[in-house]
């Protein structure tokens, strides 16, 4: 680089300082000087910067296609066959069946499709999941995806709450207290909302309060006697048994 002043041909120079408004190509093309003796401040071509520039630049370049590639590689394995629930559930997977339907009901991830939801949850039913039975006995009680079927709803329900299952019982309750899908009884009602209760289901509590009343003392007696011998016995097993004949 050249070392004498422009202005008065002085050697005597030394390094500038950088300022705001020294422009982008001063910045990364040259490098300023300042005249000891005029004080002249100029600028001299340094061909070192342009490499540093280039460098920089390849070195972004190559970070950002690194990272996008790790990024594809670290996503593939989600993406692969086996780990879908459309493939699980269809190699008969009643886990990934019940997810599935579930993800369908929601809308996660997929077109919300009630019809489709019930398709799974009767497949994962069948195979004495308790949560899909449950999930299944309220689509037929709800008519939604499937035609209304208020005794089916009641068998399906009913499967899940003998095996324990607190959010089935709460509705068998329900069933009993409403008379859907089986006759009005108030005493069955209150024994499946005591059980309920007992795992924890507040609704079920205030639903077995308001029956106590409407009961006889001997009924409260001997449903709150079941509801002992229920909830320390075993659980009544529910086989992947045929479905309730629905439309």
């Amino acid at each position: 680089m050249s070392r004498v002043c422009p202005q008065c041909g002085s050697d005597k120079i030394r390094s500038g300082t950088l300022h705001a408004h020294d422009g982008v190509r001063h910045l990364l093309l040259h490098t300023p000087l300042r005249c000891r003796d005029c004080k002249h401040r100029f600028w001299v071509f340094n061909p070192f910067k342009p490499l540093l520039l280039l460098s920089a630049v390849a070195a972004l370049v190559g970070v950002t296609a690194w990272l996008a590639l790790d990024q594809h590689t670290t996503a593939q394995p989600a993406k692969t066959p086996a780990s879908l629930p459309h493939v699980r559930a269809q190699q008969g997977d009643a886990e990934a069946q019940l997810l599935l339907g579930m993800r369908y009901a929601e809308g996660d991830g997929v077109i919300q499709n009630d019809k489709e939801a019930v398709r799974w949850f009767a497949l994962a039913a069948k195979q004495g999941l308790a949560e899909a039975q449950y999930q299944y006995g309220l689509a037929l009680l709800q008519g939604r995806g499937v035609v209304q079927d208020y005794k089916a709803a009641f068998s399906w329900i009913e499967k899940p709450a003998q095996r324990g299952y607190a959010k089935a019982q709460y509705s068998l309750g329900e069933l009993y207290r409403y008379g859907t899908g089986t006759a009005i009884d108030k005493a069955r009602a209150y024994l499946w909302f005591n059980l309920a209760a007992a795992q924890g289901v507040e609704a079920a509590a205030k639903a077995r309060d308001s029956l106590v009343w409407q009961l006889k003392p001997e009924q409260i007696t001997a449903m709150q006697e079941e509801a002992r011998r229920m909830s320390h016995g075993t659980p009544v097993p529910v086989a992947p048994a045929t479905a309730p004949a629905t439309p």
